[in-house]
């Protein structure tokens, strides 16, 4: 039987696996490598040393199910060129490019060009091993038990479950590690469903899952994943609908005074305007958080509606919403912010940005 194609089985994989795939080609060029995982996104990022002897640094964004529009290329590109990394994009399978998103200095990746590389850096055979892994794999349902797409008869022989370990996890053993979980209540019940749904789906998600969740672990093979890192964005105030009545904006107190100092003066001398009250509004760049504290850097907005520069937002743990999961300050969020001016930080970019404390937080 004729082996399908490279660029068939490319277009098939998850983001997780081409993340793998990718980490082993530029591996074999002698580069470091990891993935980052933000939100729906998954970035590969390389470092090394070219055959000049140049220093190289390259992120590449990974979907397999998104439509990239050109804001969102403007923005990864924007922030790629900050970092001073090169930028790449491969939307593979179910993952698509609009027309107007494509930018200068954006290196587009397709199934094809993917595939000249795999063969270049000699790991063909691993990609197929990955694909033959995933055709190999048993799927079952939550409790374990095994699920036959093709009739739904999954049930009909009761030793073929039990062949399968220990892929499978059998019925009994499932409800007893699980049981803690489903006494919590319905939404419980319903995170744990999810997070099955999201195992069951890609080998290799479930592999890194694995390492995190102690009950699933054992049941599962040993495969070679990428090193992850996880980026959750922190819980803020922004209202998915603005007409619904926000309780806790009482908490929230604009100062009366707040001026939109022009971007490059605040930029030029942000010490001499130390403790003014100031208002801008823009787009979130980056969000983290260190110790009690939550950062955002902001791409500060002039009067005509394009970027001018960053700034970086500063505020308590606990100030905007976060404990309350329905809130959340999302990367490429509009925002509209008052604070007063506290200097510079250097802490993103390594690079001095002007820093404000900031007391209102609202989505613009």
């Amino acid at each position: 039987m004729k082996e399908p194609s490279l660029v068939s089985l490319l277009n098939e994989r998850s983001d997780v696996e081409l993340a793998a795939v990718f980490e082993r080609i530029w591996e074999a060029r002698g580069y470091e490598t990891r993935v980052r995982f933000s939100g729906p996104d998954v970035h590969v990022e390389a470092e090394g040393e070219t055959p000049d002897g140049a220093h190289r640094e390259v992120r590449i964004w990974i979907t397999t199910s998104r439509t990239i529009t050109a804001d969102m290329t403007s923005a990864f590109v924007r922030k790629c060129d900050r970092a001073g990394v090169e930028p790449y994009v491969a939307a593979i399978g179910r993952g698509k490019m609009n027309p107007n998103a494509h930018r200068t200095g954006l290196v587009e990746l397709d199934a094809s060009s993917i595939a000249v590389e795999i063969r270049e850096a000699d790991i063909e055979p691993f990609v197929r091993d990955l694909a033959a892994s995933d055709e190999d794999h048993v799927k079952t349902n939550w409790l374990g038990e095994r699920v036959d797409e093709a009739d739904g008869e999954g049930d009909s022989d009761g030793d073929e479950a039990e062949d399968d370990a220990p892929e499978a996890i059998s019925r009994r053993e499932a409800l007893k590690k699980v049981g803690g979980y489903v006494t919590g209540g319905l939404v419980t019940y319903l995170v744990v469903e999810r997070i099955s749904d999201m195992i069951q789906n890609s080998p290799k998600l479930r592999a890194a899952i694995a390492e995190r969740v102690a009950w699933v672990g054992s049941f599962l093979p040993d495969v070679s994943l990428p090193t992850v890192e996880w980026s959750i964005p922190s819980p803020q105030p922004i209202r998915d609908d603005p007409s619904v009545p926000d309780t806790n904006a009482s908490a929230q107190t604009t100062p009366s005074n707040a001026t939109a100092i022009p971007y490059d003066d605040l930029r030029d001398d942000p010490e001499g305007y130390e403790g003014t009250a100031v208002t801008y509004s823009g787009m979130i760049d980056e969000t983290t958080e260190r110790d009690d504290e939550r950062f955002a850097v902001i791409a500060v907005e002039g009067a005509n509606g394009l970027p001018k520069g960053d700034i970086v937002g500063r505020w308590p743990a606990g100030q905007f919403f976060d404990d309350d999961i329905g809130f959340r300050l999302l990367t490429d969020e509009r925002v509209t912010v008052w604070g007063r001016v506290a200097g510079t930080t250097s802490m993103f970019f390594g690079r001095p940005l002007p820093l404000v404390d900031l007391v209102a937080l609202q989505k613009a």
